[in-house]
């Protein structure tokens, strides 16, 4: 993920602060302060838990080695790493498409696909993916009218122009802004990416990530938020697009942040 901008207008606010891991660090790195029961975590940042997206410091700034990130407080042996602090600002972060990721769907009614979720999706997005196929539904993308625990309904006035599914093609849900499905948002992190398939699980789905708008990318495209009237019921199988999210942490320490305990949106 990388610093797209601050809510309150500021530059990005970087610090030298330490890190412990036991191996390599990359830049995009969503980095927290540790549980205090651990002496290696103490006045440390340290990667943060992508399914809780707790106690959150940072976004590292830098990619660091295992020699370059592993801290010793027994010896005093401190390394240190660039950290964006700011707790006010927005990251963008690509939607994963990784097949562990994805949901499956059990239907071939192109504007309607079937998985598991949780529910307030309405006005999120379903973008089918069909990893390593390009038949089917694959480049189906729909704005969201109607949502269950069970499935997703395209918006009726914008449904014209998707290719039939069939009982098997993947998909992501990319949920509406500003909404959260469970305590704290619903969103995890994987790999510096939103994981899609956390998000749709609500047993796992507890990262405390905030969408604040969703974007269109592609080759031939420069990145568009994503707009009902122009982009839903259209197929990009020839675009071959990524997916994008501006997001918050609410969990930022300099915001207050800790356990989670409450919905951010009820």
């Amino acid at each position: 993920m990388k610093f797209h901008y601050d809510v309150t207008a500021a530059e990005p606010i970087i610090r030298d602060i330490r890190v412990y891991n036991v191996g390599a660090l990359t830049m995009g790195t969503a980095m927290c302060h540790g549980a205090v029961a651990t002496a290696e975590n103490m006045g440390c940042a340290t990667v943060s838990a992508p399914t809780t997206s707790e106690n959150v410091i940072g976004v590292l700034n830098e990619n660091l080695t295992a020699a370059e990130a592993l801290s010793v407080v027994a010896s005093g042996t401190d390394k240190y790493g660039k950290i964006v602090i700011n707790p006010l600002a927005v990251w963008l972060a690509e939607y994963s498409m990784l097949a562990a990721d994805d949901c499956v769907t059990t239907t071939t009614t192109p504007k309607v696909l079937t998985c598991g979720m949780v529910v307030n999706h309405h006005r999120g997005w379903a973008y089918v993916t069909n990893v390593g196929s390009t038949t089917g539904g694959y480049g189906n993308l729909f704005q969201i009218g109607a949502g269950s625990t069970s499935a997703a309904t395209a918006a009726t006035a914008y449904d014209d122009y998707l290719t039939d599914t069939e009982v098997g093609d993947t998909f992501i849900v990319m949920p509406a802004p500003y909404s959260a499905d469970v305590a704290g948002g619903g969103i995890n992190l994987a790999a510096n990416s939103i994981n899609i398939s956390g998000y749709l699980e609500a047993a796992v789905g507890e990262g405390s990530v905030m969408v604040l708008e969703n974007y269109i990318s592609s080759k031939a495209r420069p990145i568009e938020r994503l707009v009902c009237a122009q982009h839903s019921g259209n197929n990009y199988r020839a675009e071959a697009p990524k997916f994008f999210a501006d997001i918050m942490f609410p969990e930022h320490l300099l915001c207050g942040g800790g356990a989670i305990t409450a919905r951010v949106i009820t």
